[in-house]
Parts: structure tokens; C-alpha cells; sequence
């Protein structure tokens, strides 16, 4: 796992590089979202002699991709799953998403991405802890209201997931929640 999310911001900073040299030229910058988690996996060439593909077939995987689709509606770069960021939580300056179930599953998992760990995102940090409590617990003018403080936290890195997340609140305030709803977001595409 820390191989892995090393590996993943080592890529997103040559990317960062990258797009400032063609910037140069006119060339509009690419993006990329990462999505990595952790959990054994099956890998190999797999099949028969009519069709023999090297793969990495199973739910562990396909959680990774579907994470990885997340990375866009969520506005970051990196997204991890829970049991990654259990293994390199003492690494790196976390902070959970959501509890989300991806496209295909039932039951949530919760998400993770990564910023940069300055003492001013640590408490940051806190406050969206807060954010995220006042957001399961349908506390929604106090979820609003720290949504204010941090939108432009974090170098504005999570600009646009807090406006989603504000967007989404106002449908969910809307739509008269159950009050033991469990907080779990269904993603409706990959």
C-alpha cells in the first residue's frame, strides 16, 4: 500500500511537471485521477488456448477502477479505499471523502484522498472531520456552515468536492431522509 500511494503521488507530480512544460507550448494540460486499494488479488495469464489474457480479475481490482472513476465527481486527484488508508494513515495527511457504495455493490466503503501535511491542514483537518459528522447526522445548516470555512482550505484542492458536497446536501435536505439513514452515497456510474 505505501508503495502504491508513493508510486501514485510520485506520478501525479511528473503529470504536474509535464503540464507546465506544454503549457509553455499552448497545450492544454491533462488530467488523471488515481484510485488505489489494497487486498489480495488473483493475477496471471488466465484462460484457454482459444483465449489466453494476462489479468487481475476480482473485487479488490474492480474497486480500485471504480475508485478511480470517483476521482472526477469527487474533484481530486487520488482516491483511496479504507483498507489502504488504514495502512499508510501514519504516512501521509488523510482525509476521509465519504462512505460510498461504488457502482455494481450494495454496501458502502469509505474513501480517502491525500493533502499535503501542514500544520494548517491539520486543523483543517478537524473542521472537516466536523463537516463530515454534521453531514451523517443530517446536521445540514452546520455541514453548510463549515463548508463555508473550508472551501478555499487546502490550497483550494477540494474546492470543487466541498461544492459538490454542498449540492448534494441541498437535494438530500429536500428529500425527507430517514432518520437512521447510514450516510452511504450510491454512485451512479463507474
Amino acid at each position: 500500500a505505501k508503495h502504491a500511494v508513493k508510486t501514485g503521488l510520485e506520478m501525479l507530480g511528473d503529470l504536474e511537471r509535464f503540464n507546465d512544460e506544454i503549457r509553455l507550448e499552448g497545450i492544454p494540460a491533462f488530467g488523471m485521477g488515481l484510485g488505489i486499494n489494497t487486498g489480495s488479488v488473483v493475477v496471471g495469464n488466465m484462460g484457454s488456448s482459444q483465449r489466453f489474457d494476462y489479468s487481475c480479475p476480482g473485487d479488490t481490482v474492480n474497486l480500485a477502477a471504480r475508485l478511480e472513476g470517483q476521482s472526477k465527481p469527487y474533484g481530486v486527484r487520488i482516491i483511496l479505499g479504507q483498507r489502504t488508508a488504514e495502512l499508510v494513515k501514519d504516512d501521509y495527511l488523510l482525509l476521509e471523502l465519504d462512505e460510498i457504495a461504488v457502482k455494481g455493490k450494495k454496501k458502502g466503503v469509505k474513501i480517502y484522498t491525500i493533502v499535503d501535511d501542514k500544520q494548517i491542514n491539520r486543523i483543517y483537518a478537524k473542521n472537516h472531520t466536523n463537516f463530515l459528522e454534521y453531514y451523517r447526522s443530517q446536521k445540514w445548516d452546520e455541514a453548510l456552515n463549515t463548508i463555508k470555512v473550508l472551501e478555499t482550505a487546502f490550497k483550494g484542492e477540494l474546492t470543487y468536492y466541498y461544492h459538490m458536497m454542498q449540492e448534494r446536501i441541498e437535494e438530500l435536505r429536500k428529500s425527507n431522509l430517514d432518520v437512521n439513514w447510514d450516510g452511504v452515497y450510491v454512485a451512479t456510474s463507474k
